[in-house]
């Protein structure tokens, strides 16, 4: 995918397609679950309305974070999506992985026929390619162009919140899909109905385990992480670059919301500037730093002098 092709991957994009696409993979296993009676169609079906109450969460949480800043948030209301995000970590969590664990375990101690199953097996395919597609667009959002290699520590030290969770709903999407065409590819070929109960329990599990690993990416943003060391070192370069400026003394950042950064630098500059020209210096060292990083919406430069 190009650079140009990435840069119109939107947050509203990759939510959209992801809640248009569990839409239709609720209506399709809601109909295949009540024709073939398969406790995977109905994990399935739970997968598919989890999904989409977290993306509606998260439709809800980007607009919301969207509100301009005010009296009683200084700052803006980007911190809202971490909230509606952490909602969408619990639903997955607390609804779908146990709920499939649960059935898959009675119809894997209580088997029984599955009816229609190459029709369940074609939704499933289906399911595999829409949740791909959703996936893939979360993915490029998230990688940046970025080495492949890295995308587990990207995916850790991203402020795109919004795109980890369709990140991890897709991909939670597209595995079930996948452990599901497997499970009953392997109950046509033996027969055993067993099979039906085991990959839902295998989905159940899967669920939780993502689930988890997005809370706890989730965590660190909402106690008020900083921002990655490539992006301070950029901040610093990008200040040092101002002429009139000895060092940068200490630097504090924080994301308050998607691509949205508060930095706070303490910088050393020459002593025989006047407080004009020092004024007009903070403020090039603002524009300075914005320019090479955009994120940075909030900057407070002060002046501190080296201890000797």
């Amino acid at each position: 995918m190009d650079e140009k092709t990435e840069q119109k991957i939107s947050a509203k994009r990759v939510i959209i397609t992801s809640f248009s696409i569990d839409l239709l993979d609720i209506v399709l296993n809601l109909f295949i679950t009540i024709l073939s009676g398969s406790v995977i169609m109905f994990t399935e079906l739970l997968e598919g309305i989890s999904d989409l109450v977290a993306s509606g969460f998260l439709m809800i949480g980007l607009k919301r974070s969207m509100h301009k800043a005010d009296n009683s948030h200084p700052f803006g209301y980007g911190t809202e999506i971490y909230f509606w995000s952490f909602l969408s970590a619990v639903v997955m969590f607390g609804l779908t992985s146990t709920l499939s664990f649960y059935f898959g375990y009675q119809r894997f101690i209580h088997p029984q026929i599955v009816n229609n199953v190459g029709l369940a097996l074609l939704v499933l395919l289906v399911a595999l390619g829409t949740n791909g597609y959703a996936f893939f667009l979360s993915f490029f959002r998230l990688l940046r162009r970025r080495p492949l290699k890295h995308i587990f520590r990207i995916f850790y030290r991203s402020s795109l919140v919004e795109t980890k969770t369709t990140f991890i709903l897709d991909l939670m999407g597209t595995c079930a899909s996948l452990i599901g065409t497997v499970a009953l590819s392997i109950y046509i070929l033996t027969g055993d109905s067993r099979f039906d109960g085991l990959g839902a329990m295998i989905i159940g599990v899967i669920l939780a385990i993502f689930s988890v690993f997005l809370v706890l990416g989730i965590r660190e943003l909402l106690i008020g992480k900083r921002a990655s060391e490539e992006t301070e070192a950029k901040i610093i370069r990008a200040a040092k670059e101002v002429e009139g400026v000895e060092s940068v003394l200490g630097i504090k950042t924080l994301h308050i919301g998607t691509e949205r950064l508060l930095v706070d630098l303490d910088v050393h500059m020459e002593s025989r500037l006047g407080t004009r020209e020092l004024e007009q210096l903070m403020d090039k060292i603002k524009e300075k730093v914005r320019e090479e990083v955009p994120s940075a919406r909030y900057i407070q430069v002060e002046l501190e002098t080296p201890r000797r």
